[in-house]
């Protein structure tokens, strides 16, 4: 592996690459419903991003790697240094913002595919900051190397969000790490606790499998059922009730039919196509599933979030196309780069596309964050990927007739 150092304020260029996007693939989608403003914020390889405000000025910030973000000129500021491996690849594969230690100051958990270890940088305070000081690095768990990714959720149900691992490796087992944050200043704890068994794989999702209203884990090859004497009582049984490959992280767990089960929406991370699968009655002691093609026009889709971009209270679908997810390797990876919203129609259970980007270099790393970043009342969308970092500032409906109804 080839690793090389990138500094915060450098520029990563991507050797070999040609300077234009490919235009082979699908037709472009219908006119966009939304108009947006795109503001490109760093012309780097990483794939993180999060959003907090990480000043306490009361503005929401963007992070990113090596980087965060000024809120409201977006100056790059440092965070960290990382290193390049696999010639093309940041050595952080995901941010999540944090105040660990309880001295009021956002910290970043973060993770690499290069690296066996779960990091967490604590954030230097008002004085660190205005120096352009480096975040303290910190350790959160050993030996969790082939890591895809990580995503953050309350597995447990005592308000403080969990951390979630996941590795590409399905020998690996599944672990849960409990956030146990400091008080003024303290050093946080984390407790990982093993599920018991194999069963990881690319991808993963969390939510409430069967109904009894405890948060279960979803894998490629099944999933793992919280215990009824709580999360940290001691391992999870698993339901070896499927078995997919090379999905998005995280997957989406909701309940789109209304039917009172919980269904799934999953995109192929190196592959075409996204679905939603439809939980029905479970027979001889499995639960069972009616997959239901969303879109197959774009490829390498790793990330996916559940919001409402257009305010009218319906859930919809932001996802998009991960750009050089491996390198050129992926059906479809020289088709054109995309950032998409599926709109979910509860009447006919079926979804719509709209566009947010579609060509140049706004597509999805391994997260979409979504937030009102310049305080107009409507939601922007915040991505980093191989392509760049960029903002989506939501600027109201396209058209005249959809403004009349706002």
């Amino acid at each position: 592996m080839t690793v090389r150092r990138f500094m915060p304020h450098g520029t990563a260029v991507l050797a070999g690459l040609a300077c234009a996007l490919a235009t082979e693939g699908a037709a472009p989608p219908n006119p966009a419903q939304i108009r947006w403003h795109r503001h490109k914020l760093v012309q780097n390889l990483s794939e993180a991003c999060a959003i907090a405000d990480v000043d306490n000025d009361g503005r929401l910030d963007v992070i990113s790697g090596p980087l965060w973000f000024q809120a409201p000129t977006w100056e790059p500021r440092p965070l960290r240094d990382v290193e390049i491996g696999n010639e093309e690849f940041f050595t952080t594969n995901g941010d999540h913002a944090f105040d660990l230690n309880g001295d009021g100051w956002v910290d970043v958990i973060t993770a690499s595919w290069f690296s066996d270890k779960l990091f967490w940088y604590e954030n230097p305070g008002a004085e660190g900051l205005r120096a352009g000081r480096k975040w303290k690095e910190h350790v959160i768990l050993d030996g969790q190397g082939q890591c895809e990714g990580t995503i953050v959720t309350d597995m447990d149900g005592d308000g403080t969000a969990d951390l979630i691992p996941n590795s590409w490796n399905a020998e690996r087992a599944a672990v849960i790490v409990r956030i146990r944050p400091g008080k003024d200043g303290q050093a946080p704890r984390f407790e990982p606790h093993r599920l018991g068994g194999p069963g990881y794989g690319h991808g993963l999702g969390a939510g409430d499998v069967n109904g009894d209203g405890r948060t279960d884990l979803l894998v490629n090859k099944g999933w793992y059922e919280q215990p009824a004497a709580g999360a940290w009582s001691g391992p999870w049984p698993f339901h070896g009730d499927f078995d997919f490959a090379h999905t998005s992280l995280p997957w989406l767990v909701l309940d789109l039919n209304g039917d009172g089960r919980n269904d799934l929406v999953i995109g192929h991370g190196h592959d075409y196509g996204l679905a939603w699968y439809e939980q029905g009655e479970p027979k001889e002691g499995k639960t069972t599933w009616i997959r239901h093609e969303i879109d197959r026009s774009f490829s390498q889709v790793h990330s996916l979030t559940w919001t409402d971009l257009d305010g009218d209270g319906r859930g919809e679908i932001l996802t998009g196309k991960r750009w050089r997810a491996h390198g050129d390797g992926d059906p479809g990876a020289k088709d054109p780069q995309c950032l998409l919203r599926f709109e979910w129609d509860p009447i006919g259970k079926t979804f719509t596309k709209d566009v947010l980007s579609y060509g140049g270099w706004v597509g999805t790393g391994m997260q979409i964050r979504v937030a009102d970043l310049d305080g107009d009342r409507r939601p922007d969308v915040a991505v980093g990927g191989k392509g760049g970092g960029y903002i989506l500032f939501q600027r109201g409906p396209a058209r005249e007739d959809q403004r009349a109804n706002r």
